[in-house]
């Protein structure tokens, strides 16, 4: 079977004149995925044939100082040749000022009026040439403390105001986090509409942009074989995992007053979630799909006192509390929790979910464990378990039972695998590619709704603000185990295990 190519794309040549505004562009996110992910656009022309990024920060750079400083910076950046070198330097324009005075941009709202101007041959700006009018697309790659004054910057500079030569599209990409608990979010929320529509604002969350997140729809939704089994009559339960080997010393700061239940389940593991139980969307567009999630979210079953204590066990690596610089800490590095989803597809099915940090393997996987045959003819039948593993090595892994060759009748557990790197030729494209495409073309889909947001926030306090949440016992564990054996006796006395070990 011949591989496809997974760069074929080109819907963004076509794309209006386009300026893309990061603000915070000095930051490590820009350094490790914003900057990486459009060099790699750029060089797969998948960037419109217009394109202008500006990059805003403190520091008094060049444009091209910029970029040498942002090959220095990112840990995955090396080097880059003098022609990439120059073929980027076409788009980028650096802009040094302080989002806490709102003066310092005058000079940058000049740098996009210019880029309205008329053009004539040779691309200089004057008078009796074509009029281009650039889409206005702005990311805040910085702390939500800063996105009042970037969004009251954007709306006192006149960056949000129209073209006269025909219509503008302005949008605005918000990182996470967003907010740390409901009432956070929600303000945070009215600050964006204040100045933007909902259509406007796109809130990331890169794990949905990575390849095999994306594909849950597609082999549930394309494929017969799964969707009429996809309920409570036929699957035991599902285990959403994230591992990581790494801790948390180069975020510590912000980690340890926020801890993993609100660093990673109120976003990447309760999205991945949304799309793993969620029903058929009508269409493929983004309102129908949000709507879609956005039921399972506000479907999760909220925490009383007694249900917390017997399905929260928390978890802290040895030494976490020499990196935070205090012996009094109380943050979680890891957490296992059992929740369900009050919708009739899933009543009485249990979502395991876990992630830690200094863990024995860097793992995102999803598995899905379908129940015991109610009358098996062989002795040794096993449930069958699907299996999306998100990162290291993207792929999709079936296990069945299988009659071991010989006399008699064994059974052995196959496992079917579909592997990406295999499947598909070239560098699988990285989430923040994907998403900033996505930006590029005003498409929602991947990206997350207010409601959506508030709904997740609001199953999170049912854990965090809760009076118990602080008492509960704190497991230590060992950096490179699995985790405390707390969690592994918890989830045997449910007769089950993590299918990560």
């Amino acid at each position: 079977m011949p591989k496809a190519d997974i760069h074929s794309h080109s819907i963004s040549q076509n794309l209006p004149p386009t300026i893309l505004t990061i603000f915070g562009a000095t930051g490590d996110l820009s350094a490790d995925y914003l900057i990486p992910a459009l060099l790699h656009m750029d060089e797969h022309k998948l960037l419109p044939k217009t394109f202008k990024l500006v990059c805003v920060a403190r520091r008094p750079l060049s444009s091209k100082g910029y970029l040498n400083f942002i090959l220095k910076k990112s840990r995955v950046l090396k080097k880059l040749s003098a022609a990439k070198k120059a073929s980027f330097l076409k788009h980028l324009i650096y802009y040094s000022g302080d989002f806490e005075h709102i003066e310092h941009f005058g000079g940058l709202a000049k740098i996009l009026a210019d880029q309205d101007l008329p053009r004539v041959a040779g691309g200089k700006a004057g008078r009796g040439g074509k009029h281009q009018c650039y889409n206005r697309l702005f990311y805040f790659a910085t702390s939500p403390q800063q996105f009042a004054s970037i969004t009251k910057i954007l709306k006192v500079s006149g960056f949000l105001t129209a073209c006269a030569a025909h219509e503008r599209k302005v949008r605005v990409l918000v990182e996470k986090p967003f907010g740390f608990n409901l009432k956070s979010s929600h303000s945070l929320n009215e600050l964006l509409l204040k100045y933007f529509t909902e259509d406007q604002i796109y809130r990331i969350d890169h794990y949905v942009g990575k390849e095999t997140v994306q594909n849950l729809m597609v082999v549930r939704f394309a494929n017969s074989l799964f969707e009429p089994l996809w309920n409570n009559r036929f699957i035991d339960h599902v285990e959403i995992s994230v591992l990581e080997k790494d801790g948390a010393a180069g975020r510590i700061g912000y980690y340890d007053s926020t801890g993993a239940i609100k660093d990673f389940l109120q976003n990447h593991i309760l999205q991945m979630l949304a799309l793993i139980a969620m029903d058929e969307p009508y269409n493929l567009t983004a309102e129908f799909i949000r709507n879609e999630k956005l039921k399972v979210l506000q479907g999760l079953e909220p925490f009383t006192s007694e249900k917390l204590a017997a399905r929260l066990i928390k978890g802290q690596y040895l030494d976490y509390k020499k990196e935070a610089g205090g012996e009094d800490s109380q943050t979680e590095t890891f957490f296992a929790l059992k929740t369900y989803v009050n919708l009739p597809r899933w009543a009485g099915v249990p979502f395991y979910l876990k992630t830690g940090k200094k863990l024995s393997k860097k793992l995102t996987q999803i598995s899905i464990h379908f129940r015991e045959p109610v009358r098996c003819l062989f002795e040794g039948c096993a449930p069958n378990v699907l299996t999306f593993q998100i990162q290291p090595d993207e792929s999709v892994h079936l296990q069945i039972n299988n009659k071991i060759p010989g006399f008699g009748v064994k059974l052995h557990r196959a496992d079917f695998e579909f592997g990406y790197g295999r499947a598909f030729k070239g560098e699988i494209p990285g989430a923040y590619e994907r998403l900033l495409l996505d930006f590029l073309e005003g498409d929602q889909r991947l990206f997350i709704r207010s409601d959506e947001i508030e709904a997740s926030w609001k199953f999170v306090d049912s854990i965090t603000e809760a009076k118990e949440f602080k008492s509960l016992p704190i497991y230590s564990y060992k950096p490179g185990s699995n985790g405390p054996k707390e969690a592994d006796e918890w989830i045997k006395r449910d007769a089950k295990e993590w299918w990560t070990e």
